[in-house]
């Protein structure tokens, strides 16, 4: 097995246990909105994009395992990632890990997400979100470099 594909594998199932030993995962289900349009400076869920599209594969309470895709206009990503809530409140905070393909005029480049920020609903499927970001290329593990991108979005959800 390849050093990268390695790297695949180990953050897949941190992505995976940590759904697994969440506390609400066997809770009652919650009826949610599966699909999500993000318009705004960047996202939690498909990173650096202008305009994304991610839909909920499984989803209850506290946690969202979720797929998408956005666009940068020079640069297009792909992406699969675990959302948590941390607390519930006026406004929700959250954090996010995910796995992205970023498709751009330079090539292609894979990279861990991780953001973290709040939400507020503003209307019946429109909310307000506000955090930072960061990427992780999967291919300079030994060269961590955190550079945190803030965000700013307007997200419709149904």
């Amino acid at each position: 097995m390849t050093k990268q594909k390695t790297k695949k594998l180990i953050l897949f199932l941190v992505l995976f246990f940590s759904l697994l030993t969440s506390k609400t995962l066997f809770a009652q289900e919650f009826e949610h909105r599966k699909h999500y349009i993000s318009i705004g400076f960047l996202d939690h869920k498909t990173g650096n994009s202008l305009l994304g599209y991610t839909r909920s594969v499984f989803q209850n309470k506290n946690n969202e395992l979720f797929i998408g895709g956005g666009t940068l206009i020079t640069a297009n990503t792909l992406v699969i990632g675990f959302k948590k809530y941390l607390f519930r409140s006026f406004v929700d905070g959250y954090s996010t890990v995910s796995i992205q393909n970023i498709y751009g005029m330079g090539g292609k480049v894979e990279t861990t997400g991780l953001s973290i920020g709040v939400e507020k609903k503003i209307w019946k499927v429109v909310f307000l979100n506000l955090g930072v970001n960061t990427l992780l290329e999967l291919n300079s593990i030994n060269n961590l470099d955190f550079v945190g991108f803030p965000n700013l979005n307007l997200n419709i959800r149904f």
